[in-house]
């Protein structure tokens, strides 16, 4: 872009040395660009729109809140924040940079998948308090932590927006800014607002994660002057909340900002439950399978989306290998309208003897690859995945059995998945995949797969709940993407890395497989 000011920037175009490829959003005092950096980096850069009021560019005011958010945004460093990859709040039109994620918001996972049981929301805990802590040792409030702006990718929260944050010894007594339904009873008066309003709404958000409501009586159901009565006088309502949640989230909530724990008590009151689980590593180990398979579902989208947007301007440019979006249909029994023809049934080994059920039709298998340091990347897996069985019935799937289910057309049977945490994992790495003969089966073919060692020690304390678990419970389903491999009764405590699937593949079969789950 040159000196004139634009109030909206078309794919193609520059906003300082990035290409943008796709306006992300537009609200408030700034549109929102995905784009990428001249090294291939996807960024998300936010600009200044013109002043209120038909004007053609941004007022004087403006341009100083402007430069102050990239001021006070650029000095906030954490895991758990969005960071500032880069800014020039001076340019003709004034914008900034940060780090791209492609992960939904805690307000859509609730909306869409209820709320969260007391280990998960801990473990989205932790990363918000972490975030906290960056921002207040930044010296800054945030001043509007709610679910909306919380993004939850697979490695944990990151906490956005910096829009309204303020710096410590600086406050508004006139104007009540955040959203009411998560803000602290003085931020609703218009009172000066601290680190412990922050503390305030991330309890707020926490709360709406356990019981999918703000914590204020009757929130969103009167005008909004009502509304905002009610949190300026603390009028709560925290019905349903106990047990660990609650020993979490009600001091948070003390009406009294004094009597508010400090972010990194907080931190001391989380790391027990995350220190008891230390093979548990990203959302696949904390959360509910539906908020696991949502979170990898809208990054492959939007990765997916944002490479297509860049070969829209540049047909040439090279980009990553990006996992496939997995089908977006139910598990459709065999035989039904739109199915794939059912195969011929397996039997896969996984140093047991194991039943397979489904289809093994070649489809897309979902990986991308990251160089951890070594010569040749292995996969990183987005769809391999492994769960304990919570109940079966003979037939195809009905609402019997509430979701997530996968039919075997083989074994005619419908299978439940257990949402119990520790009860299901996610492949991260492979370390090698390859189909070769079956020395055992004239003529057949063998899947061979070797999981990484966390990996590996995640499999066998998988396997050591199976083993003390009665039928079906004790079996453990293989699921590719929405494809079911295997439903394996496990006797015995598996404690090696690798797995092999048999039977009488035909050397295109198993191939076909094999890519799919990232052989070379």
């Amino acid at each position: 872009m040159g000196g004139e000011w634009a109030a909206t920037v078309r794919p193609g175009e520059r906003i300082g040395p990035f290409t943008v490829l796709a306006e992300l959003a537009s609200g408030g005092m700034g549109r929102v660009y995905l784009a990428r950096s001249p090294g291939g980096r996807t960024v998300a850069v936010k600009t200044l729109l013109p002043a209120a009021g038909g004007g053609t560019a941004p007022d004087d005011a403006d341009r100083r809140r402007f430069a102050r958010e990239v001021a006070l945004a650029r000095r906030v460093q954490g895991v758990f924040t969005a960071s500032v990859v880069d800014a020039d709040a001076e340019a003709p039109v004034p914008w900034m940079a940060t780090e791209y994620v492609p992960a939904p918001s805690l307000g859509y996972l609730v909306a869409s998948h209820g709320p969260l049981p007391a280990d998960g929301l801990h473990w989205v805990a932790a990363g918000m308090i972490e975030a906290l802590v960056s921002i207040h040792a930044a010296g800054l409030v945030h001043r509007d932590v709610k679910p909306s702006n919380v993004l939850l990718p697979e490695d944990g929260p990151r906490v956005i927006d910096f829009g309204i944050s303020q710096a410590a010894d600086i406050t508004r007594s006139t104007s009540a800014l955040g959203t009411i339904a998560f803000a602290a009873p003085e931020q609703a008066r218009g009172e000066a607002t601290t680190t412990a309003s922050d503390v305030f709404s991330l309890g707020a958000t926490l709360f709406h994660l356990a019981t999918g409501r703000s914590p204020y009586r009757n929130m969103g159901q009167s005008t909004a002057m009502e509304q905002l009565v009610r949190a300026a006088e603390g009028d709560l309502d925290l019905a349903g909340l106990s047990g660990g949640p609650g020993a979490l989230i009600g001091p948070c909530l003390a009406l009294d900002p004094a009597d508010r724990p400090a972010p990194h008590e907080l931190l001391t009151r989380v790391g027990d439950v995350i220190a008891a689980r230390p093979q548990a590593r990203g959302a696949t180990d904390w959360l509910p399978w539906p908020w696991s398979d949502a979170i990898a579902q809208h990054r492959r989208r939007s990765t997916e989306e944002a490479h297509a947007a860049e070969r829209r301007i540049d047909p040439g440019a090279a980009t990553e290998r990006t996992p496939r979006a997995a089908p977006r249909t139910r598990r459709t029994p065999a035989g039904a309208p739109g199915s794939a023809p059912a195969r011929r049934g397996r039997h896969v080994g996984l140093g047991v003897s194991l039943a397979v059920a489904g289809s093994l039709a070649a489809g897309g298998g979902m990986y991308v690859f990251q160089d951890d340091g070594g010569a040749t990347p292995d996969p990183v897996r987005q769809d391999l995945r492994l769960a304990l069985v919570e109940q079966s019935e003979q037939g195809e799937c009905t609402d019997a059995l509430p979701p997530p289910t996968f039919y075997s057309a083989q074994l005619r049977t419908c299978y439940q998945i257990s949402t119990r945490t520790g009860d299901r994992m996610s492949v991260v790495r492979l370390r090698d995949v390859s189909a070769a003969p079956d020395e055992n089966v004239g003529g057949g073919w063998v899947i061979r797969m070797t999981f990484r060692d966390a990996d590996a020690e995640r499999f066998a304390a998988l396997s050591q709940r199976a083993v003390n678990r009665t039928p079906p419970q004790n079996q453990i389903l293989v699921v590719l993407g929405d494809r079911l491999l295997s439903a394996s009764a496990v006797a015995e405590v598996i404690t090696e890395g690798r797995v092999n699937i048999t039977g009488d593949f035909t050397e295109n079969e198993a191939k076909d497989l094999a890519a799919d789950l990232g052989a070379q």
